[in-house]
């Protein structure tokens, strides 16, 4: 456990950091305070686990854990809304747009997600980082800890197991 001076350091060093992450998932989803709640999850978890995390490496372990606490904060919110219906601040639904296809998007991006975590870290992480937020390799590699080399080779090799594991889910995109 590390002492709580240490730990203010970081909260303050990561915050912005891993509120922009969150954010940047949760926007027009969650409300500030399920965002705030889970930038509080992200440190609380890490101040559990700090003495398994590599110093060198507590950035990526933050952003990674930032990332996939929003995600499923996420698919609990579209599982569970908060909000009423009757409720005046709701926006209408515009005439036109298919329900039942934005569902199947949701569900196949659910999927894939799925999916995606089940090849492990680093994988995961650089598959996300890559052709979600469209970082490059270099960008990536800073992230990890890695050299761009060998992200290149993880992000194909993952692309190719993930592809394989799609195709035994029966899973078509």
């Amino acid at each position: 456990m590390q002492d709580p001076q240490t730990q203010r350091k970081i909260f303050d060093m990561y915050y912005h950091y891993i509120y922009a992450i969150i954010y940047r998932i949760l926007r027009g989803t969650g409300t500030p305070e399920d965002m705030e709640e889970c930038v509080a999850d992200v440190f609380a978890e890490y101040f559990l686990r700090c003495e398994t995390v590599n110093p060198d490496k507590v950035k990526a372990y933050l952003g990674t854990t930032a990332r996939n606490k929003a995600i499923n904060l996420y698919h609990s919110l579209m599982r569970h809304p908060s909000v009423s219906l009757d409720d005046d601040t709701v926006p209408e639904q515009a005439s036109g747009e298919d329900v039942h296809q934005i569902a199947e998007q949701e569900e196949r991006a659910h999927l894939l997600l799925e999916q995606i975590k089940a090849l492990g870290e680093p994988d995961a992480a650089i598959l996300i980082q890559k052709f979600y937020y469209n970082c490059n390799s270099e960008e990536i590699a800073r992230m990890l800890h890695m050299n761009a080399a060998a992200v290149r080779a993880r992000c194909s090799r993952a692309l190719k197991r993930l592809k394989k594991n799609l195709t035994d889910a029966g899973i078509t995109l």
